[in-house]
């Protein structure tokens, strides 16, 4: 039943997220010097799978044939969506302070760590992994600007 609640709340999250794209079109785009795809478009894309993996996370258990039990909301919310709401606050926290990119490998090192059940040398492999991902889609693909740290990295 917890992952039926949290997947509804990321599907909330990413309605919003993309009512909020929608606004950024209408409102925003006519006046400001965007490129193609421009942050708007970015926002949407990012809200459809928020949505998508909202649906995915709330069907979780009926697909695994898990029966509706409330036994998992003993303790609402989980711990470990709160601990990765602190996470995602230092996250944003520490991006000026030491950069884009290692603080992305700090975040999936503490999410894979707090969702994950794996080795210590899985966590990382699949942190750096991440984050070399992000690193190629974001500043290679996508021609982003991120930001460094006070040191310029």
């Amino acid at each position: 039943m917890a992952h039926r609640i949290q997947g509804l709340i990321f599907i909330l999250l990413g309605i919003v997220a993309l009512l909020d794209s929608w606004r950024i079109t209408e409102e925003v785009r006519p006046t400001a010097n965007f490129d193609g795809i421009g942050p708007d478009r970015y926002l949407a894309i990012v809200s459809v799978i928020m949505i998508v993996l909202g649906a995915a996370l709330s069907m979780r258990a009926k697909i695994a044939g898990e029966t509706s039990d409330w036994s998992d909301l003993r303790r609402w919310p989980p711990a470990d969506f709160v601990l990765i709401a602190i996470v995602m606050a230092a996250f944003i926290w520490i991006i000026p302070v030491i950069g884009f990119v290692a603080s992305c490998l700090l975040f999936f090192l503490a999410a894979f760590g707090i969702l994950g059940d794996r080795p210590w040398w899985r966590t990382v492999g699949y942190a750096v992994v991440t984050t070399i991902a992000i690193y190629v889609i974001f500043i290679h693909l996508a021609d982003l600007s991120l930001p460094k740290s006070f040191l310029g990295v």
